[in-house]
């Protein structure tokens, strides 16, 4: 949980600067903080725009009192997952801060310190999709029907990025390693996970969630730990 919180009265603030004043406060938030926002109006529009132009990375809870609403923001990495698909997502964000951290070294000639971040990002990137297609396309989507177009379009592009990562994996593969080759296959594989996880968690994971929903609770809670095993466990 967030070990410090600020306090921003925005009630004073005319209604056309709401947004901007409640954007200003937030978006320094990062993991281990946290920001109080008291508002006028009814805030889950507010906060569902501002998680969008800040990549979606908050998370909130909002408490009514006294004719005003108290929104606590914190960092998304802070909130323990509840359910596979908020652990998928995070998942997501971990793995493209692996690459991004990369990236930079290598654009910075730091080849030496960028090669280990790769591996693990590499090991990362393959868990993460075999358990989204070993798994959850056979148990959450008919992975084959035509019905189920965004599970199709997740599992296609899931060969694309693998045949991608490949070049990456072949790079690191050779010593010395070639840093100006490698920053060219990571680059374009950058754009690639961008746009998959993009459509995959607008797409399809409302879509398994409506499917998980369906399930117990013990059903889904066993799916949310092997989950936790599959994309942690050496």
């Amino acid at each position: 949980m967030p070990d410090s919180s600020d306090i921003h009265d925005l009630r004073g603030e005319r209604a056309s600067h709401v947004t901007g004043a409640a954007l200003d406060c937030v978006k320094a938030v990062r993991p281990g903080t946290a920001v109080t926002l008291i508002l006028a109006q009814e805030p889950s529009l507010l906060m569902a725009s501002l998680n969008l132009q800040l990549r979606e990375n908050l998370a909130w809870e909002i408490v009514e009192a006294d004719g005003a609403w108290r929104v606590t923001v914190s960092h998304r990495s802070d909130i323990a997952a509840t359910d596979v698909l908020t652990l998928l997502a995070a998942d997501h964000k971990r793995i493209d801060g692996l690459l991004a951290q990369a990236l930079g070294l290598l654009n910075h000639g730091k080849v030496d310190a960028a090669v280990p971040l790769l591996r693990a990002f590499v090991i990362a990137l393959n868990r993460h999709v075999a358990f989204e297609d070993d798994e959850l396309a056979v148990s959450l989507g008919a992975a084959q029907s035509s019905t189920d177009q965004p599970a199709v379009i997740m599992l296609r592009e899931h060969r694309d990025i693998a045949q991608q990562l490949s070049l990456v994996e072949e790079v690191l593969a050779v010593e010395p390693v070639d840093g100006s080759e490698l920053s060219v296959y990571c680059a374009i594989l950058s754009g690639t996970l961008a746009k998959h996880e993009y459509r995959e968690e607008h797409n399809l994971f409302p879509l398994w969630r409506v499917a998980l929903g369906r399930r117990s609770e013990g059903e889904r809670s066993a799916l949310l730990e092997r989950a936790r095993m599959a994309l942690t466990t050496p």
